[in-house]
């Protein structure tokens, strides 16, 4: 893993505003922690399923798929590593600027990375074996449209696209292809459930695609990965799916303002996103200055953005938060 790729909050131990993550800012909803409190005391006693197979019952009913074209995984990042052992040794093709696990997971399997612009990816002519493409994209955004995707594996049929929908339900402006799997045999989507139910520490995410693929996988994947509370946390988000699930909508209103109130920063320029959360250049400063300032002068933390490959600048990213984290954060620019 990257240095800083990410959430890096372990680091400053008096945060109390995070604008680093891209977790739904609500955090964990109470029922869902009720649940587990009553749940830790069994499932620390007993093993969980090696491969948490009773959660794809319940994935594959939510999205109308098979049990048997599911398969979990302690987050995101683990399925991302697994894929590369899959494919280990080959090449792969990256549309970036993006999350910085593609290129770590193909490195540790000894995969050839060929980077791509991601704005070259709707015509794009590959011949590597594997495709990354991240969709709202990290850190930027930015979206691809159901159809760009279903293009490109038309285009290239030799190859397989992993599409990375961690961020899929914090947009409007593109659609999930997860039902496409019952037609394209290379295509290969991950899921998080870490970023939209507000559980980042307990590590859940899931692969969708062809039975074949899932199969493969299965046979590298390490047994017992997803622990016994991230299934009972699984099972009851997918039981109570609707109920805990917020309002795009009204999330993304939020944002407009958010984006609003940041751009009076006369030294931010803020890069168009589609999502809750913003790539921004700074006209003066470094995104290292800015973010020690306000991580060690007002306990606040942002992403410093300028580690991710393809970026080239002064960048930092911002995730909408509350109310009253916001107005501290806008304080605190206005200040430096």
């Amino acid at each position: 893993m990257l240095e800083g790729h990410g959430d890096d909050v372990h680091a400053y131990p008096n945060i109390r505003f995070n604008f680093s993550s891209n977790v739904y800012y609500k955090g964990c909803n109470e029922k869902l922690v009720d649940v587990l409190q009553k749940e830790i005391r069994s499932k620390l006693n007993n093993y969980p399923s090696p491969t948490a197979e009773e959660l794809n019952k319940k994935a594959a009913f939510f999205h109308n798929m098979e049990e048997e074209q599911i398969l979990f995984f302690n987050g995101a990042t683990e399925a991302f590593y697994t894929i590369a052992h899959h494919f280990k040794g080959a090449t792969a093709c990256v549309f970036g600027p993006t999350f910085s696990e593609y290129e770590d997971a193909c490195r540790a399997h000894d995969i050839q990375i060929n980077w791509r612009a991601r704005t070259t990816f709707e015509e794009a002519t590959v011949t590597d074996k594997l495709a990354f493409v991240c969709n709202p994209n990290n850190p930027d955004g930015t979206v691809v449209s159901q159809e760009a995707i279903l293009q490109f594996l038309r285009k290239n049929s030799e190859t397989y696209l992993v599409v990375d929908e961690a961020y899929i339900y914090f947009t409007l402006s593109t659609n999930s292809v997860i039902e496409q799997a019952n037609h394209f045999e290379r295509l290969i989507i991950v899921r998080s459930l870490t970023k939209v139910f507000g559980i980042p520490g307990l590590r859940l995410g899931y692969v969708v695609a062809s039975k074949q693929t899932i199969q493969q996988l299965k046979q590298k994947k390490m047994p017992w990965s997803v622990n016994g509370l991230a299934i009972a946390g699984g099972t009851y988000i997918f039981d109570n799916y609707t109920q805990l699930h917020f309002s795009k909508e009204a999330l993304l209103e939020e944002m407009d303002r958010f984006k609003e109130q940041l751009s009076a920063i006369i030294y931010l320029q803020l890069l168009p996103t589609e999502t809750t959360y913003v790539l921004a250049e700074l006209k003066k400063g470094t995104a290292y200055d800015l973010k020690n300032f306000l991580a060690l002068e007002h306990d606040i933390l942002i992403r410093d953005a300028t580690n991710f490959v393809g970026i080239e600048g002064q960048y930092i990213r911002l995730s909408l938060q509350n109310n009253k984290a916001n107005e501290a954060l806008l304080t605190a620019l206005k200040s430096w």
